[in-house]
């Protein structure tokens, strides 16, 4: 396991650096990331290379017993290689060429960036892709955080997209029905970016325009991971990124982890009862190669930015925040930065040690960890998270739903409804995994969809191959109602999709969010919101109804049999209580078990990470300020505090448990 943080040596003089490896040991780092906004440094002119410098760090680090993880910088340029060509700045939707300057301004598609940044990397390669100081290589920082560009060569390289996507200008014209409003293309030169304009754009255009860029951010990190992997050394360095899941959209990132050994993100989750709310990245990202990931930035200290809310840790938050990512599948985590910067944009950027490099109270809590962690390691690193229930998660559909458009309404829809139904499974004491279309639904009893507008015929059949396969799958409103190309189906859904739920939508009914709609399931009347689709049943059985409203006593919730599978149709969003109960309801039925038998107490996160030999870890967690008070049937080793555990036992605020099977 990586236990590091991420590292600017051309901060620091040598002999800072030597002070600085020598906290960071005694504190138990043994990786850093260096060398993403170093390219000035690495390339001082025009083709040559000055790795001296980072020769003499790498060795300082060796004999902390630190490794490197190297970044090859590509989106933050000299401003040697800025002045050749200035049309390497992006041009923004508006027409404003960004300035120098600031970081990530830069076209992606740009041949000069491109032909620039590769023959770095390569050059970095032949130098240390041999090298057993370095772990591994890290692409440039952050990609697809930027903003779109709408240049010449975009623009030229969109239409070359287009062409080969489709071929034939009529077979686009079909596919996003151009007819309406008269927008008919005759070749394709003629399509243009979505700069600003009077109205909104064609949803199809908007769709096949975030498909093009995302391809562009995997192009670009293949690009850099083909200059690199030919100059490796087999048997280890390997190659990886860091997202920003799961705020930025630009990327699939199924698609990116085909370039990548190892997946990695970025994690800033607030402080305070803040501190799990994007918990679901977490999922995400060991979902992109389905294998333990890294997280390459994680906050730490708190920024100093004025009335800034959940943003300072108190004593005993950084444990909380650093295990959360370890029991939710990390195997690598970074802090950022090592130091704070007495200079620069993000000066105001809490840090480990202070401007000077002194240790903080912060300091003292990293120090802390790492010396358990070296403990606890060995046992954890290279297990997995095991779940039998998981969520759909579509960048297609989500890209769909964002779309800013006054005909779109709450764009936010598509993650509140994802991070609803992941945290509702977390609460009832279950793992839960993340999963992409792409992915092997046959390791899931219970598969939960919190929208899906865009299918094709593949993937209905994966959904219907689940249910016949024992599967219980859970819909929601908007599902299977377009095709790739956004298109409503004539029955406005998928005919799998119908014969899927054996019902479909008789209506669709648009609500605020304390409209006072109510259903029935169970017994028991639950609250909903936003957009209700009441259920003309054909096969299935109806299961609920809406109540109250001109529509009361319409199917709310409708239960198809696939034998042994199901497929249930729950047609509005409902309150998180609902599938609280549903999915308590559903699991009991199917046998699930929560894990160690029990179900948390609010505020903590229990979660459990498991070798292929079958030993199994328990993380638990407790994420309040007040001290928790548990009961679990067996005794166990808590491994992270050195003890055993048994019957009644209490948990202090914000602190760490980490349980296994005492030794027969």
């Amino acid at each position: 396991m990586l236990f590091g943080a991420c590292y600017y040596p051309e901060h620091r003089t040598p002999s800072e650096w030597l002070t600085d490896t020598q906290y960071m040991k005694e504190a138990g780092l043994n990786a850093l990331r260096i060398g993403e906004f170093a390219w000035k440094r690495f390339e001082p002119v025009a083709g040559s290379y000055t790795f001296l410098w980072l020769d003499q760090f790498i060795d300082i680090a060796r004999q902390a017993s630190i490794g490197i993880v190297l970044c090859t910088p590509m989106r933050t340029i000299p401003a040697w290689l800025m002045e050749k060509d200035h049309t390497l700045l992006i041009e923004t939707a508006e027409g404003t060429r960004l300035e120098y300057a600031s970081r990530y301004t830069f076209c992606i598609n740009h041949p000069l960036l491109i032909e620039s940044s590769t023959r770095l990397a390569t050059a970095m390669a032949e130098r240390y892709g041999h090298d057993s100081r370095i772990l591994g290589w890290h692409l440039d920082n952050e990609i697809g955080d930027e903003p779109d560009c709408h240049c010449t060569i975009c623009k030229t390289k969109w239409h070359q997209w287009l062409e080969e996507k489709y071929e034939d200008i009529h077979l686009l014209n079909e596919a996003w029905g151009t007819v309406f409003w008269g927008m008919e293309y005759d070749r394709f030169s003629q399509v243009v970016t979505p700069r600003v304009t009077k109205a909104d754009y064609n949803p199809a255009f908007l769709q096949a325009w975030r498909q093009f860029r995302s391809d562009c951010n995997v192009n670009i990190a293949g690009l850099l991971a083909e200059a690199i992997r030919p100059h490796l050394c087999e048997h280890h360095q390997y190659v990886s990124t860091n997202n920003q899941m799961p705020w930025n959209n630009r990327t699939d990132n199924y698609d990116m982890a085909k370039h990548l050994d190892i997946t990695g993100t970025n994690y800033y989750p607030g402080y305070g009862d803040q501190w799990s709310n994007v918990a679901f990245g977490l999922a995400a990202n060991r979902s992109f190669k389905k294998s333990p990931f890294h997280v390459y930035e994680l906050r730490n200290e708190g920024h100093s930015i004025i009335g800034a809310a959940n943003n300072t840790p108190a004593p005993g938050e950084l444990e909380r925040l650093t295990l959360h990512t370890i029991a939710n599948g990390a195997d690598g985590v970074f802090y950022f930065p090592w130091k704070r910067f007495p200079f620069g944009s993000e000066q105001n950027h809490g840090a480990i040690t202070d401007f000077s490099g002194r240790p903080t109270r912060i300091y003292e809590e990293c120090k802390a960890i790492g010396a358990k962690l070296q403990l606890v390691a060995p046992s954890i690193t290279g297990s997995h998270i095991v779940s039998e229930i998981a969520v759909l998660y579509h960048f297609q559909s989500r890209w769909h739903i964002e779309h800013e458009s006054s005909w779109t309404g709450d764009n936010a829809l598509y993650m509140k409804h994802t991070n609803k139904l992941y945290h509702t499974v977390r609460e009832l004491g279950y793992n839960c995994d993340a999963i992409g279309v792409q992915g092997d639904f046959s390791a899931y009893k219970i598969l939960l969809v919190p929208m899906l507008p865009i299918v094709d015929d593949a993937l209905m059949e994966k959904l219907q191959e689940f249910t016949q396969s024992g599967g219980t799958l859970i819909l929601h409103p908007l599902s299977g109602v377009k095709n790739t190309e956004t298109s409503y189906y004539p029955e406005r859904h998928h005919p799998r999709m119908i014969s899927l739920l054996g019902a479909k939508a008789t209506d669709t009914i648009t609500t605020g969010s304390a409209s006072g709609v109510q259903f029935q399931w169970n017994g028991t009347l639950y609250s909903s919101e936003l957009f209700h689709e009441p259920i003309e049943t054909i096969s299935a059985q109806p299961m609920g109804h809406f109540t109250k409203q001109w529509f009361a006593n319409t199917t709310a919730i409708s239960v198809q049999a696939h034998d042994p599978g199901e497929a249930w149709f729950i047609a509005t969003f409902a309150e998180a209580s609902f599938y609280k109960d549903l999915i308590k309801h559903l699991s009991q039925r199917l046998g699930l078990a929560p894990l160690l038998g029990i179900t948390p107490p609010k505020h903590l996160e229990l979660s459990m990470r498991q070798h292929s030999d079958g030993n199994r870890y328990y993380f638990m967690i407790n994420g309040s300020n007040e001290e928790l008070l548990l009961t679990i049937p067996t005794q166990m080793n808590d491994i992270w505090n050195n003890e055993q555990v048994a019957g009644q036992f209490s948990m202090k605020p914000y602190s760490v448990r980490i349980l296994t099977k005492c030794s027969s």
